[in-house]
């Protein structure tokens, strides 16, 4: 009979994850993933198999833990209307750094700068958790159609452009861009939103 396994596989990768987070894939070393990680060589390897397959784990639990939830939200209509759902969530770099001084950016959004251009299994998780937050984006707009008179095209335009201007405010917080220039930015892209085209 197989022993049972003596740790928490979730404690484990979210351990792993910070560090990946924190210092990128390529600056983690196998030994800093087993002190991070309170593992054993043995264990790692048996529960994991190596470093690249413990990086796939850190993407999918923050896929479960993060992803999914702010997709959810952007879709939630218990949770305010379409453009206060997309308010909350193009505030949230600004309010990492302002609330926590958070400079780490979006996990998701680094490992698609860090790895998904070399990486085929790391590509394929990050362009499906940015569709999905996509989805998120065009389903919180769809809300707000009827009342700036958005078609079909001008929503999918919209969440396109929301999704980058997202990455792109991430990326910038990663960066150690200041603060007024994260909440410049959010702010002219949320007026933007509530513009009626002049051509749809």
């Amino acid at each position: 009979m197989a022993r049972p396994r003596e740790f928490d596989m979730d404690e484990a990768t979210e351990r792993a994850m910070a560090l990946f987070w924190s210092d990128g894939y390529e600056d983690v070393s196998l030994a800093d993933l087993l002190e991070g990680m309170q593992l054993s060589r043995g264990s790692l390897y048996k529960a994991y198999g190596e470093k690249h397959a413990v990086w796939l784990a850190a993407l999918d639990l923050y896929d479960h833990r993060v992803v999914q939830p702010t997709a959810a939200a952007l879709s939630d209509v218990a949770a305010g209307s379409g453009l206060v759902r997309l308010a909350r969530f193009l505030d949230a770099p600004a309010a990492a750094v302002r609330i926590g001084d958070d400079r780490r950016g979006c996990f998701l959004c680094n490992a698609a700068v860090d790895r998904a251009a070399s990486d085929g299994d790391t590509r394929e998780r990050v362009l499906s958790m940015f569709l999905n937050i996509e989805q998120g984006i065009r389903l919180a707009l769809a809300d707000a159609a009827a009342d700036h008179g958005w078609t079909p095209a001008v929503i999918d335009k919209k969440a396109k452009t929301t999704l980058a201007v997202y990455i792109g405010l991430r990326v910038l917080v990663r960066a150690g861009s200041a603060l007024d220039t994260i909440d410049t930015i959010t702010t002219a892209h949320l007026e933007t939103l509530s513009e009626i085209p002049r051509h749809s």
